[in-house]
């Protein structure tokens, strides 16, 4: 009898180490590819079903894969995911080889495939699609249990002599698929996310965006059609997809015509980001109508040299202009790279004192050698060598490995100095200022009581991140400094978990108080878990104590 068709489309949900708690994500790129196959009554005979969890252990995958009975499994693979659908591909061979397995996403690119630990692909992954897959996973999805399925446009097919290319894909229509959020298949209550253009008219040499051109806009309707969806799906915050707001006029005018229609977005925060040297009266009018706009500027380095060797044009003048518009609205969130080739120690500490005198906020990242970016279109000259692992530079022309960790170190002693500071294991950011907004009657930043609560030093992060980890699955990812105390986001067995620690008080709900400080946690932590979450708090508690008694 023959088999019907039923599509596994696997993604791990992004965790974010966010340190106001507003995202609640998950991955839209696997929502928009079900929503292809939905949407298409051709394919109606096709069950399809999303395996989207917040865990990197192949083993939960392919219990859910097993669970589901799939003839094709089709990966979603992202820097933080390649490693893991890796090996679940492998358990899926091992199982049944006759599942057909299928990667994409961006890390789906002949250059990853060829480096070392992804060179097995090659024997357990049946195709990769290289290219926008909306279109691709219909085909797939109609035709993978015919034998000829490996012809279908747009993949690369593992051979004795390497990948080969099938016949080039038709580009995209972007208008002719539906998002999640038009036929109600996006989950409800998560953070929403908006497109309105694809690619980038600026083609830097460290972005993923790689050389897509942006010329691909969708209409005023299409995105009225989206916004109406992201009421329905009582989305808390929205999360613009877009290189940045302010790149495609032409997606920014249906962007507001959209919103005039329907007005969602008067009632949500938005996130999204500003390109650094080009703002508009028409750009600060639609994002000042926003419930809350969060906007980021991603200015990477204030050294022109470096910027214009790796593709990126900047003007200096006109930043500065800009950001002086832009502090009238809203605060300034400036997000810097770390180790980009062709810059120095001593340029990137100029350019990180810069921006805390600019910024209200920043951002410090290690710089990623990614596919379509550093990986494809690094100069030799810049001698980059990489962790084809973790993706991040390990050296590079003007960077050592002890210039990295020495500089990141510096951020994050600084970072621990400030309030809502956020220390994570390759990057780090923190509140340089609050607006006047922001500040509740006579307190201000410098109060005894935000001094006490940011001294937790880095080094003493990592110690409570290797004690955490020694407990046994758990993971500590980041610890926030903020007025009121000490707040530690874990990872689970079971889903993420912020641990607070502030002053007690009495009568206040807790689950465990010690020595005047209060421990509360939100998140699901069941009764299996519970004495687990009593250790860690045994564990952190002699570096809490005497910071957050000093806040009480």
């Amino acid at each position: 009898m023959a088999k019907s068709p039923r599509v596994a489309l696997v993604s791990i949900d992004p965790v974010w180490e966010d340190p106001s708690g507003d995202f609640t994500p998950f991955t839209y790129g696997v929502r928009k590819l079900e929503a292809s196959i939905l949407s298409d009554p051709t394919l109606s005979d096709v069950e399809v079903r999303v395996i989207d969890l917040r865990t990197r252990d192949p083993e939960a995958f392919f219990e859910a894969v097993v669970d589901f009975g799939p003839t094709l499994v089709g990966a979603s693979t992202y820097l933080w995911s390649i490693g893991p659908f890796r090996d679940l591909a492998a358990r899926i061979k091992r199982w049944d080889p006759s599942v057909q397995v299928i990667v994409g996403g961006p890390q789906a690119r002949p250059s990853v495939l060829a480096l070392e630990p992804y060179r097995e692909m090659a024997r357990t992954v049946d195709a990769a699609v290289t290219v926008e897959g909306e279109g691709v996973i219909r085909d797939l999805a109609r035709g993978h249990l015919d034998p000829g399925w490996r012809s279908t446009p747009g993949l690369l097919v593992p051979h004795a002599l390497g990948w080969r290319a099938t016949e080039a894909a038709p580009r995209v229509d972007i208008e002719a698929y539906p998002t999640p959020y038009q036929i109600d298949a996006a989950p409800k209550g998560y953070t929403g996310y908006l497109e309105t253009f694809r690619g980038c008219p600026i083609h830097c040499n460290f972005c993923q965006w790689g050389e897509q051109r942006a010329d691909r806009v969708h209409s005023a309707e299409y995105l009225a059609s989206h916004l109406e969806g992201l009421k329905r799906a009582e989305v808390p915050n929205i999360f613009c997809l877009d290189a940045a707001f302010n790149l495609s006029p032409r997606a920014f005018r249906a962007l507001a015509e959209a919103e005039r229609q329907v007005g969602v977005l008067k009632d949500c925060l938005v996130h999204g980001h500003l390109y650094p040297t080009f703002l508009r009266d028409e750009h600060i009018e639609l994002l000042t109508s926003f419930k809350r706009c969060q906007v980021a500027i991603g200015v990477q380095s204030f050294d022109a040299e470096v910027l214009h060797r790796l593709g990126r044009p900047f003007d200096l003048d006109r930043f500065e202009h800009v950001c002086d518009v832009v502090r009238q609205h809203w605060p300034i969130e400036l997000e810097l790279m770390l180790g980009l080739p062709g810059d120095t120690p001593a340029s990137f500490r100029r350019t990180f004192e810069r921006a805390v005198e600019i910024a209200d906020s920043v951002r410090v990242f290690w710089t990623l050698v990614l596919p379509d970016a550093l990986l494809d279109r690094s100069d030799p000259s810049l001698h980059v060598k990489f962790d084809p692992n973790t993706w991040l530079i390990e050296s590079c022309a003007g960077w050592s490995p002890e210039d990295l960790r020495r500089e990141l170190d510096h951020v994050k002693r600084v970072s621990m100095q400030h309030e809502n500071a956020v220390v994570a294991d390759h990057w780090a950011g923190f509140q340089v200022r609050r607006r006047p907004e922001q500040v509740a009657g006579p307190r201000t930043i410098d109060t005894d009581v935000d001094r006490a609560v940011a001294a937790l030093d880095p080094e003493v992060v990592e110690s409570i991140r290797q004690r955490v980890g020694d407990l046994g699955g758990w993971r500590l990812r980041t610890v926030r400094n903020q007025s009121d105390g000490l707040f530690f986001d874990l990872d689970s067995p079971e889903g993420k978990v912020v641990l607070e620690a502030v002053p007690l008080v009495a009568d206040r709900p807790r689950f465990e108080a010690r020595d005047g400080v209060a421990y509360s946690h939100r998140g699901e932590v069941s009764h299996d878990e519970v004495a687990r979450l009593r250790r860690i708090i045994e564990v952190v508690h002699p570096d809490a104590l005497p910071l957050v008694s000093r806040a009480s």
